[in-house]
């Protein structure tokens, strides 16, 4: 009987040392987890810079105030990222967004621009679009970018496709101002209301012909080559006319 005694009171005492042994692993637990709260919360994580990057057609402010991103919130808890990321994502230049940030005070916003490739008139405005035809703006000031003219527009709404009865006209036009772009040319405007497009370098100088043979004259260099004799000549009046298999002639205006 003493013997049983005796047994059965020496897992008690080990179960008192475990529960102490729990408890002060608890405490020291807890007073590290509020120890590093308090440290994440300290002015050390305040926001005290804001970086910007990805742009070119607005500031680095002008994307800072529309993103309504402030300085001095904690980085973790009122840095505001989802908030600034919406408003961000609702302007129609944008085609992507992300912010992030940089321990342990920076807030960082990095943005993807569509790029303003010409402009439609309608009406007394000028409606830019990027190479997709997406409106990303109406403004009654020359944005001085290609103008396109010639087409039959029926919807005009920022953020969205713009809608055009010669809609394969268009879309083709675009195409061949991204490979314009591309190729270290510009033209002044773009008339498309007949058989073959006019494309205007200066007002009396200009290339005709339809889009996939400008397309392929300016990816070749070929196009580029011929205006640059022409400017070494002296020739700024006439028209340059384009034909398959990258033919081009040139008749001088008086």
């Amino acid at each position: 009987m003493d013997n049983d005694m005796e047994f059965k009171e020496i897992p008690r005492e080990k179960k008192v040392r475990k529960k102490k042994h729990y408890m002060a692993r608890f405490l020291i637990i807890l007073c590290v987890i509020i120890a590093l709260v308090a440290f994440l919360l300290s002015p050390v994580f305040n926001v005290k810079h804001i970086s910007v990057t990805g742009n070119d057609y607005y500031t680095d402010q002008e994307v800072i105030n529309m993103g309504n991103a402030t300085k001095g919130g904690n980085i973790f808890i009122h840095s505001g990222i989802s908030s600034i990321k919406s408003r961000l994502e609702g302007n129609p230049y944008f085609s992507s967004v992300k912010v992030s940030i940089g321990l342990p005070s920076t807030l960082k916003i990095s943005v993807t621009e569509r790029k303003q490739v010409a402009a439609l008139i309608y009406g007394d405005q000028y409606i830019v679009i990027d190479v997709d035809g997406k409106v990303l703006r109406k403004t009654e000031i020359d944005p001085k970018i290609t103008i396109i003219k010639g087409l039959t527009l029926s919807k005009i709404k920022v953020g969205e496709k713009v809608k055009a009865e010669e809609a394969q006209t268009l879309t083709r036009t675009l195409k061949m101002l991204s490979t314009m772009n591309k190729g270290d040319l510009y033209f002044k405007k773009i008339d498309v209301s007949g058989i073959f497009i006019k494309a205007y370098i200066y007002d009396t100088l200009i290339v005709k012909g339809i889009p996939a043979q400008m397309q392929k004259a300016i990816k070749s260099g070929d196009l580029q080559k011929v205006i640059s004799k022409l400017f070494k000549s002296g020739y700024k009046r006439g028209t340059i006319s384009l034909g398959d298999h990258n033919y081009m002639s040139f008749s001088p205006a008086c």
